[in-house]
């Protein structure tokens, strides 16, 4: 019984030390808010690239036909989750300081752009919660709350540092690319896999970096190049070796999708940097005409290049079908038709609400036997699968609002909020960019981009007159944002 109590006891004592520790913290961490004019959250990006980067050099991971097997202990696989543990944790605090001094200082007089939150919301509510609750196969985690609580408060700080936190994830990119290309030469098993067979004459190999895949690869090296597009470095010899690493960092990652949407989107910049000769030449709203025929040319040129990719696959699976040898193993568009046939069959299950959260998890991949169906590699068909109609509502009406945002945005953003948004849904044919069930994704991180630059780049005249106070700040920021080449 003594002993009972004294246990009891040390754990409350523990209890009562950590929750002083925590709100001490806390104190201090709003106080140093309040005199600080640079806000701290931009360096979530940093953390979240560490956190990306700590498995697989952790694991000592081996690729081996896509699929990646594990050569570490079980202590070191665990300490890169306890990595992951502390950044998440590191990254609420960062949060919970903003979340109080946007309550003690009353800042939601001043903020503007809620619709676009509050349709982020309804699209998490419906893709992570509702399913979880009222799907076929219900499930919760903590870790899908945490998205929420950080697109809010990037969302503040996007209203008047947008510039700050695109010149930190830029850094951030930076530095991961280094890294990668470092452990190419020190420990090439762990960042490329061998004996692809991709479209690249000469390369059978395939380059991961320290990411998941490849495919999550290619989107970070085009969004850094983006990135350097608007904001490059101020020194030349950083900027040109940057260009040069990514470039070869996104050839080598032989991504399809990628490659084509960065062919796609870099002509639709340097387009787009001609548009004051046209908006001098065609003033009022003929300008506006202008960028929207560019980026539907873009579109289409997209959708023309996936529509070729179709056509090709289809004769590639013909050729397999013919081969008895192969056993007629489907290969229609590099290995998605069963995918996509499997999302479908479990909407049509539960048409309503979908599957669940946890579908396409490893205990599910391992139930159907595709232990590399991560998503439904289709943005749609993983919405539908997974949260059924309510999810795919959630998805359309979030994923319009982001369209019109990045239409707004496109002038003072020098045309990246609509490159941005426009890869989202560019790859959203072939994976899955707008899922949010962690916070330590490459998918969260650009997600995350997207947001800044189509908040924090809107001008004052589409800022609801009930946030006059934000507008005079947004108008003299006009000068340094029209600016292509604006050095740090």
């Amino acid at each position: 019984m003594t002993q009972q109590i004294l246990g009891l006891s040390f754990y409350i004592g523990i209890a009562v030390v950590l929750a002083f520790i925590c709100i001490v913290s806390l104190g201090l961490m709003l106080h140093a808010g309040t005199h600080i004019h640079k806000e701290p959250l931009p360096l979530l990006f940093f953390a979240i690239i560490i956190a990306i980067m700590a498995g697989p050099i952790a694991t000592g991971r081996l690729i081996v036909e896509g699929l990646a097997t594990s050569e570490a202990s079980v202590e070191e696989v665990s300490s890169s989750f306890w990595l992951n543990r502390i950044v998440t944790l590191g990254i609420l605090a960062l949060c919970a300081e903003r979340i109080l001094r946007f309550i003690i200082r009353r800042e939601w007089t001043g903020v503007h752009s809620w619709g676009l939150f509050w349709l982020f919301a309804a699209f998490g509510l419906s893709n992570q919660i509702l399913n979880g609750i009222f799907g076929s196969h219900p499930s919760f985690d903590h870790k899908y709350l945490y998205p929420f609580v950080i697109y809010f408060c990037l969302f503040l700080v996007a209203q008047k540092q947008p510039e700050r936190c695109l010149r930190i994830a830029r850094g951030a990119l930076l530095f991961f690319f280094i890294c990668s290309a470092i452990a190419l030469v020190v420990i090439p098993s762990v960042v490329v896999q061998t004996g692809y067979g991709g479209g690249l004459p000469g390369f059978s190999f395939r380059y991961y970096g320290l990411t998941t895949h490849a495919n999550a690869m290619g989107p970070l090296a085009l969004v850094f190049m983006i990135c350097l597009w608007r904001f490059p470095f101020h020194s030349r010899w950083i900027n040109r070796s940057s260009w040069f690493l990514v470039t070869v960092s996104l050839i080598l990652t032989q991504s399809k999708t990628t490659i084509t949407a960065a062919i796609v989107i870099g002509l639709f910049l340097m387009i787009y940097r001609y548009r004051k000769q046209v908006m001098q030449r065609y003033p009022g709203g003929r300008s506006g005409l202008f960028i929207g025929t560019v980026a539907f040319f873009c579109f289409s040129f997209s959708i023309t290049i996936l529509a070729v990719w179709f056509g090709s696959d289809a004769i590639e699976r013909t050729i397999h079908e013919l081969d008895l040898a192969s056993g007629g193993k489907l290969t229609s568009f590099t290995g998605r038709t069963i995918i996509w046939e499997l999302a479908w069959q479990e909407f049509l299950a539960s048409p309503l609400f979908g599957y669940g959260p946890s579908i396409w998890s490893p205990a599910y991949r391992a139930s159907i036997g595709l232990g590399s169906a991560a998503t439904a590699h289709n943005q749609l068909l993983h919405s539908l699968s997974s949260a059924g109609i309510v999810g795919a509502m959630g998805l359309i009406f979030y994923g319009a609002v982001l369209v019109i945002y990045a239409f707004r945005a496109a002038p003072l953003s020098d045309g990246i909020s609509l490159a941005l948004v426009g890869l989202m849904l560019f790859r959203s044919f072939t994976e899955a960019p707008f899922i949010i069930t962690g916070i330590i994704q490459t998918e969260f991180f650009v997600h995350l981009l997207v947001l800044v630059v189509c908040v924090g780049f809107l001008p004052a005249r589409q800022i609801r007159s009930s946030t006059r106070s934000v507008a005079p700040q947004l108008a003299n920021n006009a000068s340094w944002n029209t600016s292509p080449k604006t050095a740090p």
